[in-house]
């Protein structure tokens, strides 16, 4: 959903861009075929910057570390909200315009269907018996065989012809589409005028360059039937505003610097790919993905079986004082019960997080402490062995009894090996 969103926004500031760009700097021009590649690139570029983007080459994200709450929660569960209300209205929206589309070609299938299809003056025409104003689609002429049309024939099929030689039903039907996706675009609609009348402009254009009479063909506009319009986005003679048409008939030619004005397009396509680029991502300090590093993580569970041990400590202390001043003997076994307890998850804590690896740089005499805590607990575990006489608790003693004895292993070594390196440290101070 928000993918989708996302190229909708994307999307429509690309189409409001060279809409604007085309307002300020090319609309006024007689250069009409630059104007249409303008309008044209314009509607493609609406749909393939959002669609293909690039690693921006300025922009970084880094990566925090994930976020082990965000990891273990499932999705969440949404209501209808705003959000899921505006992407109804849009799919309905769209889907109005993609059916209207549909149902024109398919009238206008029927059309071709029913007049049949003939040649007059080597173009193809459908000659249909209703009043509306003639249009071409593709490489067919629509036009009402009427009183009229005998005089200005020759006029009405030059003009369609150039629509027909320079493809503009391909730029409608492009059109179209893009209308039907940017639809709620305040945009899109002005800018489908603009092209329509590009279109217009240059079939005008071709008329007056095969020798037709300026003044004859702007008396033509005027004469010309404005009926109903039997297929909305044909390339209608009478689509664009009679007054405007005239005028840029009328118009002297762009000097030929503005047609450097179509070089406003290339930093709109730079700017823009570079607005929607993709930020490149940068781990965070953590590591590449995201995960601390083994050493890290050893230092924590480290610190953090400290910190335990501390608290053990200090509650064990609290509850022997305790157990000093009580009298009462329901309540002294209890204490004596809790005692055990501590006495145990300190063995577990000091078995699972305690001892330094063997690249720790620990001191000597934090090795010989930890060392010494060992056999203590050892002697401890030896005299519950002999005192129980219950097979599986002489079996989990003596498991334990095991870990210990590989433990003090591991730390004698470590500690002979960091007493050396003391003594030679010394050795080599006294030198």
């Amino acid at each position: 959903m928000r993918a989708a969103l996302t190229f909708l926004a994307q999307s429509g500031l690309c189409l409001a861009v060279f809409y604007l760009a085309f307002e300020l700097f090319l609309r006024r021009e007689t250069y009409f075929q630059l104007n249409r590649i303008f309008l044209v690139s314009g509607l493609w570029c609406s749909l393939l910057i959002p669609a293909f983007r690039i690693t921006s080459p300025f922009k970084t994200l880094v990566l925090p570390a994930p976020d082990s709450a965000a990891l273990t929660s499932g999705p969440t569960s949404a209501g209808f909200g705003l959000v899921e209300l505006a992407s109804v209205l849009y799919a309905a929206g769209a889907a109005v315009l993609l059916s209207r589309l549909v149902l024109q070609l398919l009238k206008l299938r029927r059309v071709i269907r029913i007049n049949g299809i003939r040649r007059l003056r080597g173009v193809k025409i459908v000659a249909v018996e209703r009043l509306f104003s003639p249009f071409s689609f593709f490489d067919l002429v629509f036009l009402n065989p009427g009183p009229s049309l005998d005089a200005n024939l020759r006029r009405i099929l030059a003009h369609e012809q150039v629509h027909i030689r320079q493809k503009h039903t391909l730029d409608v039907l492009l059109m179209e589409i893009v209308l039907s996706i940017q639809w709620f675009n305040p945009f899109v609609w002005p800018y489908k005028k603009a092209l329509q009348e590009t279109h217009e402009y240059l079939a005008d254009a071709g008329v007056i360059a095969q020798g037709f009479s300026p003044v004859r063909y702007q008396l033509h506009m005027f004469e010309q039937n404005v009926g109903a319009s039997l297929f909305e986005f044909g390339n209608n003679f009478k689509k664009s505003q009679i007054k405007r048409r005239i005028i840029m008939l009328s118009k002297m030619k762009s000097p030929g610097p503005a047609r450097l004005k179509l070089l406003v397009a290339l930093p709109l396509v730079a700017g823009l790919v570079l607005a929607f680029a993709q930020p490149r991502l940068v781990a965070g300090p953590s590591s590449a993905a995201g995960i601390a590093p083994a050493q890290d993580q050893s230092a924590a569970k480290e610190l953090q079986a400290k910190e335990e041990m501390k608290k053990l400590l200090a509650m064990e202390a609290e509850f022997r004082k305790k157990l000093e001043v009580t009298t009462d003997e329901s309540a002294v076994k209890e204490i004596k019960m809790t005692l055990e307890k501590i006495a145990k998850k300190r063995q577990d804590l000091s078995l699972a997080g305690g001892a330094p690896s063997g690249k720790s740089s620990a001191p000597a005499e934090e090795m010989n402490k930890r060392l010494t805590e060992l056999k203590a607990m050892h002697s401890d575990l030896q005299a519950k062995l002999e005192a129980t006489s219950d097979p599986d608790k002489k079996a989990e003693i003596e498991a334990k009894l095991k870990e210990i004895q590989a433990k003090a292993k591991v730390m004698t070594a470590e500690f002979e090996k960091a007493a050396a390196a003391e003594k030679a440290k010394s050795d080599r101070a006294l030198k």
